[in-house]
Parts: structure tokens; sequence; C-alpha cells
């Protein structure tokens, strides 16, 4: 069986993070699909992605927004 990978981008956000909001007009315009998620899920990982993104935010100072691409793969 051929396993499949795809490549999925998540973006961290806050409502109140101005960059945040450029970053997002940014990839609407572009066509660029992302998944959005709270920025308060990098201080409570929940899954793999969260601690991607925790380990991506310490490398950035912790600021926002947190942009993530995870390769997902299945059979």
């Amino acid at each position: 069986m051929e396993r499949i990978e795809k490549k999925i981008k998540y973006l961290y956000t806050q409502d109140n993070c101005l960059l945040c909001k450029k970053v997002k007009e940014d990839y609407e315009k572009r066509g660029i699909v992302y998944i959005e998620r709270e920025a308060s899920r990098i201080k409570f990982p929940i899954d793999e992605v969260d601690r991607e993104a925790l380990i991506q935010a310490s490398m950035q100072n912790m600021e926002l927004p947190v942009e993530v691409n995870y390769e997902d793969s299945c059979e």
C-alpha cells in the first residue's frame, strides 16, 4: 500500500494581535490554506502539532503568530 503524505499549515493566533491579522489577510489574499488555532494551546499542548508550535514559539521568543507546517501521513 502506498503511503500518502500531506502538508498542513497551522497558524496560532490571538484576537488582539495585529501581526496575526496581517498574516491571515496575506494568506487569504495569496490563497494559502491554513488551520487557525488559538495561541493559548501553545502553553498547554494537546497534540503533536501543539507541541511543535511550542518549540517554534520558543525559537521566536514566544511572539505571535506561530506557523507550523505539519506533515500528516496515512496509508
